[in-house]
């Protein structure tokens, strides 16, 4: 809820920002009204033709809708930056308590801190890598991963601060029967506290590998797991390669 109003209070200071920049002022007032199905303009009792005044008619309606939109612009943004400083006090109440008061109880709001800690802490076995796996690639964190792309996925979380596990393994129901799958990337949108599934698609060109990997996805999907909700994908074949920018965008927008 906090990224949610984050994101809503940038955008209507960015929509201030530029209609006070753009903002040309006149004491001029437009009216208008409907004959015969067509519009006409004036100013005062003055008609204006839209042909040949089109910019000066057009420059008056925005002023006039300007002039309206700012001072409920500016009660909104008062608003939102409320609601922002007031959740964010509710996840500070359990931080400012006592350690020793805090191990007493679980908190009804869970600090966005306390998370990411949980979620460090937590120990798993992956995926082993098999002896036929000769190429080594080996993150900032000094982890290991199977592909070059991989450690670029990788050390882009590990820059922007986003808590991640590589190739954690995650229970799903197939056929009935509980089964492991390992996402590439396990993460955590720190606004939120999120966990999503970052998967990257590294050979899409490759038909078998495709046809896995839609079998893959389908089993997410059955267990309620949806792309562009809580699977984030990444791709690239052997003609297109991984872009940074778009992983930077993509952890931009699910992650932060």
């Amino acid at each position: 809820m906090i990224k949610a109003i984050s994101s809503e209070l940038q955008k209507l200071e960015s929509i201030k920002r530029s209609s006070q920049i753009s903002q040309n002022k006149s004491s001029e007032t437009l009216y208008c009204r409907k004959i015969r199905g067509h519009y006409q303009y004036y100013v005062g009792k003055k008609y204006l033709s839209k042909k040949k005044n089109e910019k000066r008619i057009q420059m008056l309606a925005l002023q006039e809708y300007r002039g309206k939109l700012n001072p409920l612009l500016e009660k909104a943004i008062v608003c939102l930056k409320g609601a922002q400083k007031s959740l964010e006090r509710l996840n500070e109440v359990y931080e400012r308590m006592h350690e020793g008061k805090q191990i007493l109880f679980e908190p009804d709001i869970v600090p966005i801190s306390r998370k990411i800690q949980d979620f460090n802490n937590v120990s798993y076995e992956g995926l082993p890598f098999s002896e036929s796996d000769k190429t080594e690639y080996y993150t900032r964190r000094g982890e290991r991963v199977r592909s070059k792309s991989e450690k670029i996925i990788a050390d882009e979380l590990h820059r922007h601060g986003i808590p991640y596990h590589y190739e954690k393994p995650l229970l799903l129901r197939v056929d009935g029967q509980m089964k492991e799958f390992y996402p590439d990337f396990t993460v955590m949108n720190v606004m939120t506290g999120e966990i999503k599934y970052l998967e990257h698609l590294g050979m899409i060109d490759n038909l078998g590998y495709y046809n896995n990997v839609l079998a893959k996805l389908d089993v997410y999907e059955r267990n309620g797991l949806l792309i562009g909700r809580e699977i984030i994908l990444l791709h690239e074949s052997s003609f297109r390669p991984l872009s940074t920018r778009v992983v930077a965008d993509y952890l931009q927008e699910f992650l932060m």
